[in-house]
């Protein structure tokens, strides 16, 4: 979609590639009135040509819910067979959350909760390879910016959920700290902005538009983070471990202490520079437009 193509382009072009390995996911825009319609088409497509289309999976939202749903669409379209994989932060308790839901909700869609549990896949990664008292950082790749003629163009997706949509563009980040010194939220600018201390700055939320503070020059003070430490080969060589300790610990010491607490602790904001909000509301325009 960033590129200019549609959500069910990018099916037919992973399909094109594995015809008899397709599994599509379906969430990355909206499950039901997006992507489990254009699936059904690719499915179409791959089953006009001799193929067989072998799942769907669902990452995201009430899972049992949408794979109630999502069955009785595929059996409507003739695809009673292919699977359905379900993941997203599961274990044994999710799971049996999940197949009980399926069991009593199920027959009220006219769902025989049985042959759907049998057609389940789940997708157990994160809670098995690590030790969920000390568990993995959660991050996703998402494309935002494309090198066009020597230059970064922006480039999104939408969400039906508003966290899901991205944040456009070739950024930088800072770290703003308050009079006290302790660091207050981290913003992301676009690259080629000027974020200066000596004027005013104006933090807005990633997603609610009625969310902004402006802070005055002589209340805040910067810290760039980013920096680039490899472009075809390193710059310089790595940190050693002690030194990398020493900047945890002072980063973390620099966090309030209501962000620290283990117990509801406070809120640490990302933030968007007013320049960043307006294109990303300009490109929402332009996408739903």
């Amino acid at each position: 979609m960033a590129l200019g193509h549609t959500e069910e382009d990018a099916f037919r072009a992973f399909a094109e590639v594995f015809p008899d390995d397709t599994v599509l996911l379906l969430d990355t825009v909206d499950t039901l009135h997006s992507g489990l319609p254009h699936a059904i088409r690719v499915f179409e497509e791959l089953r006009r040509k001799g193929h067989r289309p072998v799942g769907v999976r669902i990452d995201s939202g009430d899972l049992a819910y949408l794979a109630i749903q999502v069955a009785k669409e595929l059996d409507k379209a003739g695809f009673p067979e292919v699977s359905i994989v379900l993941s997203g932060d599961l274990d044994e308790l999710v799971i049996w959350q999940i197949k009980s839901q399926i069991l009593e909700e199920a027959p009220r869609y006219g769902v025989d909760p049985d042959r759907l549990l049998r057609r389940l896949v789940y997708g157990v990664g994160t809670r098995m390879v690590v030790s969920w008292g000390y568990p993995a950082l959660g991050g996703v790749y998402k494309l935002v910016a494309i090198r066009e003629n020597g230059a970064w163009a922006p480039a999104m997706k939408i969400s039906d959920s508003l966290e899901k949509v991205l944040n456009p563009g070739h950024k930088r980040v800072y770290r703003v700290y308050d009079g006290r010194g302790l660091a207050t939220a981290d913003l992301l600018a676009l690259a080629e902005e000027e974020v200066r201390e000596d004027a005013p700055l104006t933090l807005r939320h990633p997603t609610d538009p009625t969310k902004r503070r402006t802070l005055r020059p002589g209340e805040f003070a910067l810290e760039a983070l980013l920096e680039e430490v490899y472009r075809g080969r390193r710059l310089f060589p790595p940190l050693p471990l002690e030194e990398l300790r020493k900047r945890r610990d002072r980063d973390v010491a620099l966090l309030d202490p209501g962000v620290r607490r283990l117990v509801n602790p406070h809120v640490y904001h990302v933030s968007l520079t007013e320049r960043l909000f307006a294109l990303k509301e300009e490109l929402v325009r332009k996408l739903e437009g």
